[in-house]
Formats: C-alpha cells, structure tokens, sequence
C-alpha cells in the first residue's frame, strides 16, 4: 500500500513539473505586450522586427515581420488599406484627433466600412 502510494505522489509532483514548463523558444521569454495606438509607436518598428495584427472580428492574431521602413510607413498611412487573413477583409487605416486640437500625437486605429475599430497592431519588441 505504501508502495502505491508513493507511486501516487511521484506521478502528481510529475504532472506538476509538466504542466508548468513554457513552450517559448529558446533565448525567447514571454512577456506583456501592448497595442500600438499612436503613429509613433507604430513608427518605431525597423526592419526585422516582429508585430501581431489583432482582429476583433474574427478574433484572430496574424504574426508577421517588417521587411522593410515602406511596410511601416505603410502601416501608419492615413486611408490606407490592410487585409486580415483570417475573415478575409481589407480594413481601412483612420488617424483621429489630429495634432493641435488638445492633442500631442496623431493615433492610429483600423476600421471596417461601418467606420468601427476591428483590429490594431501589437509590437512584439521589449
């Protein structure tokens, strides 16, 4: 009985151990990231650096990589265009609340054709 028993813990304290190793990568730890809302923020990106495009519609997050300073310039563009991969819509970039009227910098959000905010852009730097 004292041999089952012992068997019982080994085996819990090992499910412990299991459960609670982290799956990043090497060199990679894990961490709290913020979205992006001032153009700013999304300006600070450079070339090789890594974001999360956030939908809310489809609750989706799409990992992807700047390749290169037009691709952020892009991502900051008034009236520019950017696709969701996963519902398949191409949303619209709208600055709000310009500089000089009670504000210090120009904030970034993405819209849908119904001028709601559906998606923004996480920087994954640390």
């Amino acid at each position: 009985m004292k041999a089952l028993y012992r068997h019982l813990v080994i085996a819990a304290f090992a499910a412990c151990l299991t459960a609670s190793v982290s799956a990043a990568p090497p060199g990679k730890g894990t961490g709290v990231f913020k979205g992006a809302t001032t153009q700013e923020e999304i300006q600070k990106l450079k070339k090789g650096d890594r974001y999360a495009v956030v939908c809310m519609k489809c609750k989706s997050i799409t990992m992807k990589e700047v390749a290169d300073d037009k691709e952020v310039a892009a991502l900051c563009h008034n009236g520019g265009t950017i696709h969701c991969d996963g519902c398949k819509k191409k949303l619209t970039i709208k600055h709000v609340g310009p500089p000089g009227k009670g504000l210090d910098k120009i904030e970034v959000t993405i819209v849908n054709a119904e001028g709601e905010q559906c998606m923004f852009i996480v920087p994954m730097t640390e």
